[in-house]
């Protein structure tokens, strides 16, 4: 289950950047591995695990530069994630083991290999760490139930050629540069056929796959650091981003809004806006459905305004069709989408508004666009009850 750069300890941390929730308030309780103190100092034999997962702890001794954008990634919280963690809880409570099941084998997958379903294993509590991606050999988008084959040990794959590491065997992967690789979680099927998620999807079906150009990159461009120390090896090439680019500033870069048309008619105020995706190669919103964009005009005129919406989402209903608003349910229940008119990629979508204002006023015409999405969190609240009272009086 679905599913944020200012991150601290507790419940208490506002997650606003990373999170491409910008118009809500998000916690994230930062446990587990890749939000403590830094790893130690790069050392070649680190000690791996020959025949299982090795925490990405290790891997940061040598990959410095990944390890520290990683642990800042989506990723990096896919299990400890407020907003997975009360949905998760929502989920087992429902449903039990096969909605555990459901929901780890995207947010902690390693237990598709090690079978850790109650997370006793601190590595498995890492979430999309980088032994798990970088073991991955296949991925069967077909098989809901298990996305992705895996090879655990000592060999790590990437799309570098002719790599070689002092701690580990190397190999190249031409998989890991495909969207396809992302696919096996950023797409979810209900049982009934219906998409519930599907990223992946949009994605393949959209310009930006029949030109090749890959999920990676837009979420995993190259930037500054190296792929590993200078003291392990002098000269290594950049690495790609591992914190996914997820952020504010790329959710505002997917849209482009502009007024193509405000005319007078009598006492009628005609306006056109278009919204365009610009930006992103899938449909937006994406992920989970309960996420919105909205579109808002308004017209302005005398110190008097009135305004009307547009709101661009897909809505998932169950086999009654009765609408499902909270994450959880779209995941468990959802058997049939009833709506959806969310913005493919590059697709362009004109809306048209009227207004009732008097003719010989000037107007003021603001068209803005919005990012909605109010997920369910646990929060701290206080409860006092009174219990009795008893009163003395002392001459």
């Amino acid at each position: 289950m679905p599913r944020p750069a200012d991150r601290g300890l507790g419940l208490a941390v506002r997650l606003s950047k990373r999170a491409g929730v910008p118009l809500v308030g998000v916690l994230v309780a930062v446990v587990g591995f890749g939000a403590g103190s830094p790893p130690p100092p790069p050392r070649a034999e680190a000690e791996l695990n020959p025949t299982g997962y090795s925490s990405a702890r290790l891997c940061g001794r040598c990959h410095t530069d990944i390890y520290e954008s990683w642990k800042k990634s989506l990723h990096a919280f896919s299990l400890s994630d407020p907003i997975f963690d009360t949905a998760f809880m929502q989920a087992i409570k429902a449903e039990g083991e096969p909605a555990r099941r459901l929901c780890l084998r995207c947010h902690a997958p390693m237990t598709l290999a090690n079978g850790d379903y109650e997370l006793r294993q601190g590595v498995t509590r890492e979430g999309v760490s980088c032994d798990f991606c970088h073991t991955v050999t296949a991925v069967r988008l077909d098989h809901a139930e298990q996305p992705y084959l895996t090879e655990v040990g000592l060999v790590k794959r990437s799309i570098l050629r002719k790599a070689a590491s002092p701690a580990h065997q190397v190999a190249y992967s031409e998989l890991h540069g495909t969207a396809e690789f992302c696919g096996g979680c950023h797409t979810y099927t209900a049982a009934s056929g219906a998409p519930i998620m599907s990223t992946f999807d949009e994605w393949r079906e959209g310009p930006y796959s029949r030109e090749g150009v890959q999920c990676q990159d837009c979420h995993m461009v190259r930037g500054a650091g190296k792929v590993v120390g200078a003291e392990i090896r002098s000269g290594s090439s950049p690495m790609h981003l591992h914190d996914l680019i997820h952020d504010s500033d790329q959710v505002r870069s997917a849209l482009a809004v502009r007024i193509v048309r405000a005319e007078r008619r009598a006492e009628t105020l005609a306006v056109d806006v278009e919204v365009e995706n610009v930006g992103s190669g899938h449909k937006v919103p994406t992920g989970i459905p309960s996420r919105v964009i909205v579109l808002t005009v308004t017209a302005e005129s005398d110190g008097r305004s009135q305004s009307a919406e547009r709101r661009y989402q897909k809505v998932v209903g169950d086999a009654q069709g009765k609408v499902l608003s909270q994450d959880f349910e779209a995941l468990l229940y959802g058997a049939k989408i009833l709506t959806d008119n969310r913005i493919g990629p590059r697709e362009k979508r004109r809306e048209h508004f009227s207004f009732d204002l008097p003719r010989q006023r000037g107007v003021t015409v603001k068209a803005s666009l919005s990012y909605h999405y109010s997920p369910m969190i646990l929060d701290q609240s206080r409860v006092l009850i009174r219990l009795g009272e008893a009163e003395r009086k002392v001459y």
